[in-house]
């Protein structure tokens, strides 16, 4: 069998042949444009370019003999009633049909196939229930079968037994099986789980495992890498693409997530979830976790956790259980246009503070501008959440920030992220509102009108009180204009206009008066305080 260094001298090989070819070819173009009369010919010897093919076949296939062994089946089960993971925009088994139905008509969806010759279809009753399944009693789902609510894929972490997947493969599941490549299964426990990085450690207990190895360097656009894993229950598939792009986030893990995926056009399906992306020396270099697709399947951008990220959390995982990160209690952003109307052209921009936190004690308030901590300057948002993360509770940092102008050094010792995120949980609410306080009609101006705010009032206790919302000076939104500059920029009923280019508002005339003084076309700023109480700043411009 070739070794890896022969692999790659292979494949080094077939890039200089290539290169070559294409050298060959742009020195005949060249002669053409200088009016050569032969025409322009790329002389290729079959047997030689067969052979560099044939050299290229073998190396993918020995990169893949490596990295499979390594990999594993995953099938999750649950007693309790839920939909297929599938469902919820990641990959798993397929849903019960009459459940599917269900969710999108409600209880009296009795879940009978279509039959036009069956009795009951002009209008009259069916002779007999159309579905013994509709009359299941209450209470004895403990005594049913347990539903497969997963079938996807994970890699041998160490010979511990250790095996990494995605979280939401397993999350909810009461047995996991893991399925190897000599087709022997073994029973999983879960060891630990974070949902802010979708990725899950679990533990079997079998010896001889074949451990993968974790590549040290970071990939780049243009990389080759291999996705190997079970699309579609077709387990230990292997598809060969490149490295798209790095550092995207696209928001599946919603805001608490922590996203900086590698981008990648190696063919990822449903059943892929969890499965490693191994570069063209068989190491991990990342782990697949989800596709941009408008049809379900693979469509050219699938996306995975980089293999730093993986290891750190899951030797925590490991180690305890749960992973620990640093906290720092401010909501941020790093918007050009917004950073630009403070007078910054790059850092990250204090939206708010939680009360309470790290950032409020420190002092730092909305409307900062973060240039440094510890020294190293910040580019983005993602990128100061993840040095936060990284950063060991009870650790004290040096943030410098850019306030009215002048640079100010705030000294923040960091606590540990509190469950559940930044936010917490949010309670659920009936919606057994009161009628509305009067209010003496006030007309809202043509600057908001253009902007799409066209109902608005200003905010009193008594209003507050009545619509269950908690009271903060300013201005209320009450209907904004679909497509318009407003609703665009994610301004909706229920936020409140607290400030206009740094100044306070109380009312709508002030509201009034600040909008008629702005320049709408090179854009106003807005401080809104959302219906959740989250402040942040908006800038609204007009189109030319």
């Amino acid at each position: 069998m070739p070794t890896l260094l022969t692999i790659r001298k292979r494949l080094v090989g077939w890039s200089l042949a290539a290169a070559m070819i294409a050298t060959t070819g742009s020195t005949a173009l060249a002669q053409q444009k200088r009016g050569a009369e032969e025409p322009p010919r790329v002389q290729i010897d079959p047997e030689e370019a067969s052979q560099r093919l044939a050299e290229l076949s073998a190396a993918f296939r020995e990169v893949a003999k490596v990295a499979r062994p390594s990999v594993v089946q995953i099938s999750a089960e649950s007693r309790r009633r839920r939909g297929a993971l599938g469902e919820r925009g990641f990959d798993g088994g397929q849903m019960d049909p009459e459940e599917f139905f269900r969710r999108f008509f409600g209880e009296e969806f009795r879940g009978a196939p279509f039959d036009p010759r069956s009795p009951g279809r002009d209008g009259q009753e069916d002779e007999e229930p159309r579905s013994p399944r509709s009359r299941r009693p209450r209470g004895f789902e403990q005594y049913d079968l347990p539903q497969r609510i997963g079938e996807a894929s994970g890699w041998i972490y160490d010979k511990d037994g250790h095996v990494v997947t995605n979280n939401h493969v397993v999350e909810d599941a009461d047995t996991i099986v893991v399925r190897f490549l000599d087709e022997s299964e073994a029973k999983a426990t879960l060891v630990g789980s974070d949902p802010n990085t979708d990725i899950a450690v679990l533990k079997v207990e079998k010896k001889g495992l074949t451990p993968a190895k974790l590549a040290r360097e970071a990939v780049e656009p243009g990389d080759i890498v291999l996705a190997i894993g079970a699309p579609f229950e077709y387990a230990f598939s292997v598809s060969q693409g490149i490295v798209s792009a790095t550092n995207r986030r696209v928001g599946i893990l919603g805001p608490g997530g922590y996203e900086s995926f590698i981008q990648t056009d190696a063919a990822i399906n449903p059943g892929n979830s969890g499965g490693p992306l191994v570069n063209v020396r068989g190491n991990v270099v990342g782990m697949s976790t989800a596709i941009a697709t408008r049809s379900g399947s693979f469509s050219g951008i699938g996306f995975a956790i980089p293999a730093d990220m993986i290891q750190d959390v899951v030797e925590q995982l490991i180690r305890t259980g749960k992973v620990q990160r640093g906290y720092l209690g401010a909501f941020i952003s790093d918007d050009r246009e917004l950073l630009e109307s403070f007078g910054a052209k790059n850092g990250v921009l204090v939206e708010d503070v939680i009360a309470g936190s790290p950032a409020e004690k420190a002092g730092l308030k909305g409307g900062d501008v973060i240039l440094q901590i510890e020294g190293r300057e910040v580019q983005s948002a993602a990128e100061l959440r993840r040095a936060i993360a990284a950063t060991p509770p009870g650790t004290g940092i040096r943030v410098q920030a850019l306030r009215d102008g002048k640079k100010t050094t705030f000294n923040v010792e960091l606590v540990e992220l509190p469950q559940g995120g930044i936010m917490g949980g949010q309670d659920a609410r009936e919606d057994q509102r009161e009628e509305p306080e009067e209010e003496p009609k006030k007309e809202v101006g043509e600057a908001l009108q253009k902007l799409g705010l066209e109902q608005l009032r200003t905010m009193t206790p008594q209003f507050a009180d009545q619509q269950d919302m908690e009271f903060s000076k300013g201005v209320v939104v009450l209907e904004v204009r679909p497509r318009s500059v407003a609703a665009a920029e994610g301004i909706s009923e229920g936020d409140i206009i607290t400030q206009v280019s740094g100044q306070g508002i109380s009312d709508l005339e002030g509201l009034n008066s600040a909008m008629d003084k702005a320049d709408l076309k090179r854009g106003v700023r807005l401080r809104i305080r959302t219906a959740e109480g989250i402040a942040r700043f908006v800038l609204l411009r007009l189109n030319e």
